[in-house]
């Protein structure tokens, strides 16, 4: 009972140095004891945001990841931060058992007298004047695909020990700044496909190859492109030898169509109009620095499988289209040879045409923004919009620009 009292004297005694009063003193009163070993050394505090702190509390993985020369990023299952070191001008002290919420202990918490205030002792372990800051990054997939591009799989037939390395996904997260998610999301993006568990970008022109080849079976069956049956064509595009395995076929049906509903249980799948005529777009222009573009869309027309319709349209955020030119030109320009900082594409987008439209820089915008993040966001914030003969167009901010 002594030392109660003792305690309630020293704890009155502090708050008069303090030059507060007993009312002031919010419940329960905790009084700071600095353990011997106590030091700044030891612990480096982390700021979490609301999603990362929910994957600790669910019992998720945190992985730092980075080569010697890289700046370090911190990624959960789905999403990848930058790490900064932050300073405060007061120190942060780590108190284990500090008693913060009601909800704790409620019994502190409830009212009563004065007289009935116990301090609780608190050991603080450890302090510090800075703490890393996490910023939600886009992914770093340059390196990905940097990796990719070593060894393109161009068909069975090519397949030797030359050297040449391959990629799992466990070794492509060890060298890519980006988590598990993102990489699987990146891949699919690339279309990259997985051969001997190892993820690989087909060759171009293996894989313009493999798709004559799977055009024409449609056609010679007289299929609907809306409804390839899987089984059936596995058994008859290679009668006349391998060029399009079965697992490349249904690749290929996955990246450029979707698997459909069927009413017998028959694996068919729907070919999409747009990804084909993209496909058949960029080899029209992949070897070509520019292509008249009526002369273009002739061509292209007639390029694409019996039944598709192309649409320029669909050459958005994969060719640049110039209609101030005379005779107007087209020519591949394709969103993923941009650069991920913000920055750098805004400059590129800007260097290579003065005024866009919306429609025009989203498809180059939209692969860069993060969570809470808009393409409209991005361009208030790094372009100048103004009005062009009733339409509105995005140029560079930079002064002395000719916009």
């Amino acid at each position: 009972m002594a030392e109660i009292i003792s305690e309630r004297k020293n704890m009155k005694l502090r708050i008069e140095l303090a030059k507060m009063d007993l009312s002031d003193l919010r419940k329960p009163a905790q009084i700071l004891d600095f353990a011997k070993d106590a030091n700044d050394q030891e612990f480096t505090l982390l700021q979490l945001d609301a999603d990362v702190l929910k994957v600790i509390e669910n019992g998720g993985n945190l992985i730092i990841r980075g080569n010697e020369d890289d700046s370090a990023v911190l990624c959960t299952d789905d999403s990848t931060y930058n790490i900064k070191r932050a300073l405060t001008s007061n120190k942060m002290l780590l108190i284990p058992e500090c008693t913060r919420e009601k909800e704790q202990m409620p019994e502190l918490f409830s009212s009563g007298k004065d007289e009935e205030i116990v301090p609780l002792h608190r050991d603080v372990v450890g302090w510090s004047s800075e703490y890393l800051e996490l910023k939600r990054i886009h992914p770093q997939t340059t390196r990905l695909v940097d990796l990719l591009k070593q060894n393109y799989y161009k068909g069975p037939q090519h397949e030797q020990d030359d050297g040449q390395k391959s990629y799992t996904l466990s070794e492509l997260l060890e060298e890519v700044q980006a988590s598990e998610v993102e990489v699987m999301t990146y891949l699919c993006k690339l279309n990259a496909c997985c051969v001997d568990g190892r993820w690989r970008l087909l060759d171009f022109g293996y894989l313009v190859d493999c798709m004559g080849e799977l055009f024409q079976l449609i056609d010679s069956e007289s299929w609907s492109c809306g409804s390839v049956p899987f089984i059936e064509a596995t058994q008859k595009i290679n009668d006349s030898g391998e060029l399009v395995p079965t697992f490349i076929l249904k690749h290929l049906l996955g990246s450029y169509g979707s698997q459909i509903p069927t009413n017998d249980g028959i694996v068919c799948y729907a070919i999409d109009e747009a990804k084909v005529c993209r496909l058949f777009a960029e080899m029209l222009l992949r070897d070509v620095q520019k292509f008249n573009l009526s002369e273009f869309l002739d061509v292209w027309k007639y390029s694409v499988p019996a039944g598709m319709v192309t649409n320029e349209k669909y050459l958005l955020g994969l060719a640049l289209v110039d209609k101030c030119s005379n005779p107007h030109t087209v020519k591949l320009f394709k969103v993923d040879q941009l650069p991920l900082d913000m920055d750098a594409r805004f400059n590129a987008l800007f260097d290579v045409k003065e005024k866009w439209t919306f429609e025009q820089i989203e498809p180059y915008i939209e692969d860069v923004c993060i969570k809470g993040q808009t393409v409209s966001a991005m361009l208030t914030k790094y372009a100048r919009a103004s009005n062009l003969n009733g339409v509105k167009v995005y140029s560079t901010r930079k002064s002395g620009s000719k916009s």
